[in-house]
């Protein structure tokens, strides 16, 4: 299943809004967005996964790369919106513990 990926310019902040499921198949396209806003050194990025209904360990991977990545240049990177399936997922993999996880967009927006 593909995924669709929205990028949002505020300001010094990218939000990144996914859709469907970030699988084997998908997870380079959201490496991608992620990629360019690594790049550009954003200082606050938001990856918006209330429209995600599935995460295999591809997408896991992919969101861990980037998070290491904007570690490395001290920005910021949080994860919203993530429905109980998904949040599942990543607290299955401990991962909870090591992304900032926000239930909505405007608290990751006000962190």
């Amino acid at each position: 299943m593909a995924i669709t990926v929205k990028r949002e310019d505020l300001g010094e902040t990218v939000v990144l809004t996914v859709e469907g499921t970030v699988d084997i198949y998908s997870s380079p396209e959201l490496r991608g967005e992620l990629k360019v806003a690594v790049e550009r050194e954003v200082p606050r990025i938001v990856v918006d996964m209330g429209g995600v209904t599935f995460v295999d360990s591809s997408g896991l991977a992919t969101l861990i790369e980037a998070l290491q990545k904007v570690n490395g240049y001290a920005g910021k990177f949080y994860l919203c919106n993530l429905s109980a399936t998904v949040l599942g997922v990543f607290q299955l993999a401990n991962l909870d513990n090591i992304f900032q996880i926000k239930q909505s967009r405007a608290a990751a927006l006000e962190s």
